[in-house]
C-alpha cells in the first residue's frame, strides 16, 4: 500500500466523476471533464469493464458514448458481440425496427444476440438513446453500430440472405444455403463443412462485386454485406483454430483478438463522423497482453494491434472498483450468477485507489507516471480487478499489468453492483 504522501499525490492526479445513471443527459453547456477532453482528438476509443456485470461500468461508458457522439462527432459505436448478430441493432438505432415485422423496440434488438452480458437495461438504455439521437437525422449523420466479434461461421446467414432480397439479386441461393447450414461440433465436421463455407463466402462477395451498381442505392448496406462475407472467413479460420486444443488457448484468443481488431478498424474506415467508440472488456481493449494469469495472459490483444495501427489515435479507458458485486457465468455450473467481490488486499493497485476516496473518478495514468514520487510504483506490474465472462471464486480477479502501458485513463468506481437483465432480473437473462 502507498503511504499516505503518495495517496496525496496519486489523489492530484484524479478527477472527479458525476454518478452515471441511466437519466444523466450530457447538455452542451456542460463542461467537459479532462477525461472527455482528452478523448475528443481520438479516432478509436476504448471504453473497458472490469467485469462484464457492473452496472456503474455501463453507465459511465454510456455517459461518455453520449458526450462523444453529441459533442465530439463520433457516429460508430462498436461492441464486443456477434457481428452478424448486432446488425438487428444497428436497424433499430437507425431505423426504429430491427426487422420488417418486429416493433420498434431496443428490447427485440438485444434479444438478437445470444449474450447475457449486453443484455441489460444499461445497454438498452443506451440503444434507446442513440434511436432518440438518430430521429430525423440525414442517414450519414446517423450513429451506426457495430458488432466485432465472432461467433459461428452460420451466422452472417440471416442478415445476409435479407440484403439479397432487398436488393433482388440473383444471388447463389446454394451458397447462403451452405453457410447457414455450416455446423463445426466435431473434427469430422469441420474438415468437411469449413473449406465449403469459406467457398460459398467467396462467391457471394464476387456476386456482391459484380451487381455494386445495381445494388439497392445504399452504399452502406452493400458494404455490411461485403463486411460479413469476410466476418464468415474469419469465423471459420477462427473455428479451426480454436479446435485445435480441447478449451480457451492462447492461439484462438489471439487470434479472435486479430479479426476484432480487423473488424473494428473496418468500422472506422466506414464511419461517416469522427471515430469510433469500441466498447468491449478491458482485457481486449487493453494494449500489450491479456495479464490475466490464464493459459492466454501473454496473447497480444486487440487494444494493442489497433494502438500499433493508430498510434495515439487509439486511446483505451479501464476500469476499477473497490468493492460490492458483479454478475459472471459461473464456473462449473455454466449459468449467469451474482458473485460478491473480495476485500482488496493490500498490495494491490486497486486498494491503493480505494484509499484515494470513496466516490468515482477518473485516474490519468499517464500524468502519475510522469510523477517522480509515483512513477515507480505505477509503472510496475500491479495488481487490478478483473473478470471474464466467467468466474470461479476459488480463482483470481485480478490482473497483473503495468498500467499506462495498458490503458490512458482508469476510471475507479467505490462500488460495483449487478447489472440487470432486460427481464427485470439478475441472473441468467
Amino acid at each position: 500500500m502507498l503511504d499516505d504522501e503518495a495517496l496525496d499525490a496519486l489523489a492530484t492526479h484524479t478527477t472527479p466523476m458525476a454518478p452515471a445513471d441511466r437519466g444523466t443527459d450530457v447538455k452542451a453547456s456542460d463542461p467537459p471533464t479532462p477525461l472527455a477532453r482528452s478523448l475528443g482528438d481520438a479516432r478509436i476509443v476504448g471504453l473497458g469493464e472490469a467485469t462484464h456485470g457492473t452496472r456503474e461500468c455501463f453507465e459511465h461508458k454510456h455517459r461518455l458514448i453520449r458526450h462523444l457522439v453529441s459533442e465530439r462527432g463520433f457516429r460508430t459505436v462498436a461492441f464486443e458481440a456477434d457481428a452478424a448478430a448486432t446488425t438487428a441493432l444497428d436497424a433499430y438505432v437507425r431505423w426504429g425496427s430491427p426487422f420488417a415485422d418486429h416493433p420498434a423496440d431496443a428490447r427485440a434488438a438485444l434479444a438478437e444476440l445470444d449474450m447475457w452480458q449486453w443484455r441489460t437495461e444499461s445497454v438498452r438504455a443506451l440503444l434507446e438513446w442513440l434511436r432518440a439521437f438518430n430521429d430525423g437525422r440525414a442517414p450519414d449523420d446517423q450513429v451506426r453500430v457495430r458488432g466485432v466479434d465472432l461467433s459461428t461461421p452460420s451466422a452472417p446467414a440471416t442478415p445476409l440472405r435479407a440484403y439479397f432480397e432487398r436488393t433482388d439479386l440473383d444471388a447463389e441461393i446454394g451458397a447462403l444455403r451452405t453457410v447457414a447450414d455450416a455446423t463445426v461440433n466435431d473434427d469430422a465436421e469441420r474438415e468437411r463443412v469449413l473449406p465449403a463455407v469459406t467457398a460459398a463466402a467467396e462467391r457471394l462477395r464476387d456476386r456482391l462485386d459484380a451487381n455494386r451498381a445495381v445494388s439497392e442505392g445504399s452504399v452502406d448496406a452493400w458494404w455490411t454485406a461485403q463486411w460479413l462475407c469476410r466476418v464468415i472467413e474469419q469465423s471459420c479460420e477462427w473455428a479451426r483454430v480454436r479446435h485445435e486444443q480441447p478449451g480457451p488457448h492462447p492461439a484462438g484468443m489471439a487470434a479472435r483478438d486479430r479479426f476484432m481488431a480487423e473488424n473494428v478498424r473496418w468500422a472506422l474506415d466506414r464511419d461517416p463522423g469522427t471515430g469510433v467508440v469500441l466498447w468491449a472488456h478491458d482485457g481486449h481493449v487493453q494494449r500489450g497482453t491479456f495479464d490475466d494469469g490464464t493459459g492466454w495472459a501473454d496473447s497480444t490483444t486487440m487494444g494493442e494491434r489497433l494502438a500499433r495501427a493508430l498510434g495515439d489515435d487509439y486511446r483505451p479507458v479501464g476500469f476499477d472498483f473497490a468493492r460490492g458485486s458483479f454478475r459472471a457465468v459461473g464456473h462449473g455450473s455454466g449459468e449467469v450468477e451474482t458473485f460478491l467481490a473480495d476485500e482488496p488486499s493490500e498490495d494491490t493497485a486497486t486498494a491503493a485507489f480505494a484509499a484515494v476516496g470513496d466516490t468515482p473518478y477518473a485516474l490519468d495514468l499517464g500524468a502519475v507516471a510522469a510523477d517522480d514520487q509515483l512513477a515507480s510504483w505505477v509503472t510496475a506490474v500491479r495488481r487490478k480487478r478483473y473478470v471474464g465472462s466467467v468466474f470461479d471464486p476459488a480463482g483470481e480477479s485480478y490482473a497483473r499489468t503495468d498500467l499506462p502501458g495498458s490503458f490512458d485513463w482508469l476510471l475507479v468506481l467505490p462500488e460495483s453492483t449487478p447489472t440487470v437483465a432486460i427481464d427485470g432480473g439478475r441472473q441468467n437473462s
